[in-house]
């Protein structure tokens, strides 16, 4: 799963995926995968399983290639492939729980582990890994976190989608855009930093600088950075806090933003678009097209927040993008959001589903979904084929999952950041509103 954008299909890219499927698909029926249904090495008939996942057309179209290559290597197991869009898939998921018939192998999302897990549909993985030698030293420790419930491993990432800075490398290079030849972020840049850059390069209509006389705040036709911490703050606001000694929600679910740590970090980001005004308000963010992870394609933004997959935004935008860590108050922390695969409970097949999981999620599979060129192997044994792929200029990807924090999602998380907690924090955030009032009104939501 990507980022809040990512996990909002639209109605015609539910459509697309159809029509890689055969025809029921988005009804929850299976879409069998027809290449590979040879007999097994026995002469038997092969176990057939199914493999259910979310996606788009395109997405739906390069797991079938990851199957097929999976068939082909193990001729006594056939594959049917489930896809659904993301709102269907989950309530497809609820409804295959309900029933009983859930399928061999699913992808979960790392924010849907828990509630999921407490229906019960997980199969606990930690035996089978151990029996089979699965070797978990190749994946990073804040991305099987993701994937535990109670301690216990009950599915595990296959990608590894990382949040970094970003910067538009045409508006640097550019006199009249930067006419103090402010420098590029370094690759491990702090706030400090950032928030200097971002003052010599925020400009009026007149060409001054935030930090020069007479800088004409009401008429900015250059902003040198685009955040918005209340309306994204499961992949930007959570990692600042971690940064800072603070964190988004305490250990027992209830909200943990009164603390110092964290009023350092809200008051810092108020102050940025309030006093400072070298950070896009919320209106303006929306007349920029509404994505601050998108605000450098329009060249009057010079830095934003965004994800790994959002290279391949500003590349069709024909942006000469920079890539830097994101900016660290005290140590570097940033997320990574990987989406898992798991095996249900009632499986019949838990030989064939294992090896199907096993393969996916170890380096044959994760290497092959590397060469592909799109998702962030999880698995490091594929890291070289992922960067022969997509260039040395993309390894940062890989290197900043060292610093992803493992803050497991609960259902009381999940509703604080893609529900109740923008209405309450996106406009506070930015200096318009009672900071104080918000998070009162936030904590009693969370008890």
């Amino acid at each position: 799963m990507r980022g809040k954008s990512k996990r909002l299909f639209n109605v015609w890219a539910f459509v697309l995926a159809t029509m890689i499927v055969i025809s029921g698909c988005g009804n929850g029926e299976s879409s069998e995968v027809a290449s590979s249904s040879g007999s097994g090495s026995s002469g038997g008939e092969p176990v057939t399983i199914t493999y259910s996942q979310w996606g788009t057309a395109e997405e739906l179209h390069r797991t079938q290639e990851l199957l097929d290559q999976f068939m082909k290597e193990n001729s006594d197991i056939k594959v049917k492939l489930e896809g659904k869009d993301w709102s269907s898939y989950w309530d497809g998921l609820t409804a295959n729980a309900a029933g009983g018939t859930l399928p061999d192998v699913f992808k979960t999302s790392y924010a849907y582990v828990e509630k999921y897990a407490e229906l019960g549909i997980f199969k606990e993985l930690d035996g089978l890994l151990a029996d089979n030698q699965f070797d978990l030293n190749n994946v990073d420790p804040s991305l099987l976190g993701l994937h535990q419930y109670q301690g216990k491993q009950v599915s595990l990432p296959i990608d590894a989608n990382v949040i970094v800075w970003y910067y538009n490398k045409a508006i640097f290079e550019n006199a009249a855009t930067n006419p103090h030849n402010a420098p590029v972020p370094s690759l491990e840049p702090t706030w400090d930093e950032i928030t200097d850059i971002a003052t010599k390069m925020t400009l009026d209509k007149n060409g001054k600088s935030a930090d020069e006389a007479g800088f004409d705040a009401g008429n900015i036709v250059q902003w040198g950075m685009s955040v918005s911490p209340g309306s994204t703050m499961d992949w930007f606001l959570e990692p600042a806090l971690w940064s800072n000694g603070a964190k988004l929600v305490n250990d027992d679910g209830s909200l943990a933003l009164e603390t110092p740590e964290a009023m350092e970090v809200l008051n810092y980001f108020i102050n940025l678009t309030k006093n400072k005004k070298i950070n896009t308000t919320p209106a303006q963010i929306e007349g920029l097209g509404g994505q601050v992870n998108l605000a450098i394609t329009t060249s009057k933004v010079v830095m934003n927040p965004g994800g790994s997959w959002n290279t391949t935004n500003y590349q069709e935008a024909g942006v000469e993008y920079g890539i830097s860590y994101l900016p660290k108050f005290k140590t570097n922390q940033t997320v990574v959001q990987p989406a898992g695969l798991a095996i249900s409970s009632n499986t019949k097949h838990e030989e064939a589903a294992y090896k199907l999981l096993a393969w996916l999620a170890g380096p044959e599979g994760q290497t092959e979904l590397a060469k592909q060129g799109y998702s962030i192997p999880a698995n490091k044994a594929a890291a070289d084929a992922y960067i022969s792929t997509v260039g040395e200029d993309n390894k940062i990807f890989l290197d900043a999952q060292q610093y992803g924090i493992v803050s497991p999602f609960t259902t009381k998380k999940t509703d604080l950041v893609w529900t109740y907690g923008e209405q309450s924090l996106k406009l506070p955030l930015a200096g318009d509103g009672d900071l104080k009032a918000a998070l009162q009104d936030l904590a009693s939501k969370m008890q």
